[in-house]
């Protein structure tokens, strides 16, 4: 969890954005995010020497498919009610906004940011961590509470107050329940790929 976090916060800014323009320093970390979803995937097979169930990688059947895309359209539309409501109280600055977001950045890259974050963060941030820091830790709690610290940590470059407090810390803490609910790496999966989805009817209608 760390190093994506270490990533966005200081080597992205400080060297990588300096150096090359922004569609490749964006695609320098979707490779970098996948490059570490996979090494987890991969140090838990070999290494550790555990099945992929243990970081909660499980069939679904089509009911839960359906359900984990109704969950994801239902806190999608949530996105814009907290935004309004948390900006009411935390002026909400031009910069870092989802419109702002949309308008800097092509569909393709805004398709491509949405698989990524839907599959890298949730394999990051939920199944692999979730999970060993419960072993580690005992508690779901606290488990929960350092991964989603981490969680909204490798947001924090991306996007402004108002969509951190008000959007990225609610929906991180709903998508923490849901992955102890169902302890289904895949059903999370789909629900914060849903949850994003309508980027890309913005793109598409900007």
């Amino acid at each position: 969890m760390g190093v994506p976090v270490i990533y966005m916060l200081f080597v992205n800014p400080m060297f990588v954005k300096p150096a090359v323009d922004e569609p490749f320093s964006t695609l320098i970390g979707f490779s970098l995010f996948w490059g570490l979803a996979i090494l987890v995937l991969f140090f838990t097979r070999t290494v550790e020497a555990l099945p992929l169930t243990s970081i909660g990688w499980r069939p679904l059947t089509w009911k839960s498919v359906l359900t984990a895309i109704g969950l994801g359209i239902l806190l999608s539309l949530l996105v814009p009610a907290l935004t309004l409501l948390v900006g009411a109280i935390i002026p909400q600055t031009n910069s870092g906004t989802v419109t702002e977001v949309v308008s800097s950045h092509s569909w393709w890259i805004l398709i491509l940011s949405i698989i990524t974050a839907g599959v890298t963060e949730e394999i990051l941030f939920r199944g692999y961590s979730l999970e060993r820091l419960t072993e580690i830790t005992g508690s779901k709690w606290i488990s929960g509470i350092i991964s989603l610290m981490f969680f909204i940590a490798v947001h924090a470059t991306g996007w402004n107050l108002t969509h951190l407090i008000g959007v990225v810390l609610p929906l991180g803490a709903i998508l923490t329940s849901i992955y102890f609910w169902q302890r289904n790496l895949l059903f999370v999966i789909i629900v914060h790929t849903v949850i994003d989805f309508p980027l890309i009817i913005m793109a598409t209608l900007s």
